[in-house]
């Protein structure tokens, strides 16, 4: 695909940038609602290709890509692929999540939704009791730790996970002493629950 050979001529070593899917979908939704003759329509799924998270929509043949902190589009509209800016020229980027995460472990708040990146420090077996998770430790800039419970009846199991890979997660928050536990990083088959995911390598598991 000439879209994809574009890319892949415009790879760069970019670093690990942190919320990148969260900030780049609040990019996405911005583009759907501000320019919906080019992006349209509104809600198509994310998905991974390189070092870019991307968006197609195949009614009009059109992309919008962020790789780190720059935005790009391509179709013929736009005469190829063109590099349109930086996040902060069109949303203003969310905040760290870890100053949200310190107060609710400080609080012993529980059930809340949270994001953020981390550093994965241990790989435990998976809990095969009820629903199977995958469990492994993050460490949060802040040194927090927190358990991540990935249900892989829901969502598909990371299996190139391995210490030192940095994550992005959106989940469920759940206290206990030792800093936390994050699930619900998965759709919701019944829809009443927010859809969680985690972020690694840049393929998104939800």
């Amino acid at each position: 695909m000439k879209f994809t050979l574009l890319f892949l001529l415009l790879i760069s070593t970019a670093s690990f940038a942190e919320n990148f899917l969260i900030n780049s979908n609040k990019l996405f939704n911005f583009a759907e609602q501000s320019f919906p003759e080019f992006f349209s329509p509104a809600g198509v799924a994310t998905s991974g290709l390189d070092n870019y998270l991307v968006r197609y929509y195949p009614e009009i043949n059109n992309y919008i890509g962020t790789s780190d902190g720059d935005v790009y589009v391509y179709g013929d509209v736009f005469n190829g692929l063109l590099r349109v800016g930086v996040f902060t020229d069109y949303i203003e980027l969310e905040p760290d999540g870890d100053e949200l995460l310190a107060q609710i472990f400080v609080d012993a708040q529980s059930n809340v939704q949270v994001y953020g990146t981390g550093t994965v420090i241990s790989i435990l077996s998976d809990d095969l009791n009820g629903s199977r998770h995958q469990r492994f430790i993050i460490e949060l800039k802040s040194k927090q730790t927190l358990l991540v419970a990935h249900n892989i009846d829901l969502a598909p199991r990371i299996d190139e996970l391995a210490l030192n890979d940095q994550i992005e997660f959106f989940g469920e928050y759940e206290w206990n002493n030792q800093g936390g536990v994050v699930h619900w990083t998965h759709h919701d088959p019944d829809k009443i629950h927010i859809g969680g995911w985690i972020l690694h390598n840049n393929s998104i598991y939800q």
